[in-house]
């Protein structure tokens, strides 16, 4: 069985949940199977309805709890929620592939240090970030081949935090505009289709920037 723990299911984790699903079903064809446990303190507010996978039936409730949920029900799948932030106790699952979709440089700090404390080299780590119009996404394993992406971009973990959480569907999009997310969920998907498929990505990372419509990948250092 493979297995993938997703931390944070916001704008860019909720996205990313959807695709994850279908790549179930994808494995399941071929043979194997992918079970998914998601990690999220957060609630839906009225602000998470324009960017995130989220209904209006769902505010109030537990983000993780709605969307894993969803696809229980919907797939028939078993897969698990917990309603807090991450905690290196997470990892026992032995996941496949660690996912953060977090917005907060804190958040990629405690699960940074727990992959290096817990498990060096051991696990592909896999992490979703963003501006307005702009983004990466970026995979690392902790190796001098395949660093972590907190090691590769030190600023994800270094300097201090963005401005908290958005009230307002308006405030949202000032910040993070319509389809930035998106854009990042579909990369992330895919490095996260190659290590269960191959064991490994193909690739390290993508850079885009939507005002430019450029994508620039990150290759393995023997193939730059």
């Amino acid at each position: 069985m493979k297995k993938v723990l997703l931390v944070g299911v916001g704008g860019n984790g909720s996205k990313l949940l959807v695709t994850l699903a279908r790549a179930a079903s994808a494995l399941e064809a071929v043979g194997q199977s992918l079970h998914v446990v998601a990690v999220d303190p957060d609630t839906v507010s009225e602000a998470n309805l324009v960017r995130q996978a989220f209904l209006p039936a769902d505010l109030g409730r537990n983000k993780a709890e709605v969307l894993i949920g969803r696809v229980n029900r919907l797939y028939g799948r078993a897969w698990e929620w917990r309603a807090r932030p991450f905690e290196p106790e997470d990892l026992r699952l032995d996941p496949d592939a660690v996912v953060t979709a977090v917005d907060s440089r804190r958040a990629r700090r405690e699960v940074w240090e727990a992959l290096r404390e817990l498990k060096p080299y051991g696990f592909w780590w896999v992490d979703l970030g963003n501006g307005d119009r702009y983004g990466q996404v970026l995979a690392g394993k902790g190796s001098p081949e395949a660093p972590y992406p907190a090691e590769r971009e030190p600023s994800l973990v270094e300097g201090e935090e963005e401005e908290g959480p958005s009230c307002s569907v308006l405030e949202a999009l000032r910040r993070q505009d319509l389809l930035v997310n998106d854009l990042a969920a579909v990369w992330a998907a895919e490095l996260v289709w190659q290590i269960l498929r191959e064991g490994r990505p193909r690739y390290l990372g993508v850079y885009y920037d939507l005002d430019r419509g450029t994508t620039r990948s990150v290759p393995f250092p023997s193939e730059g």
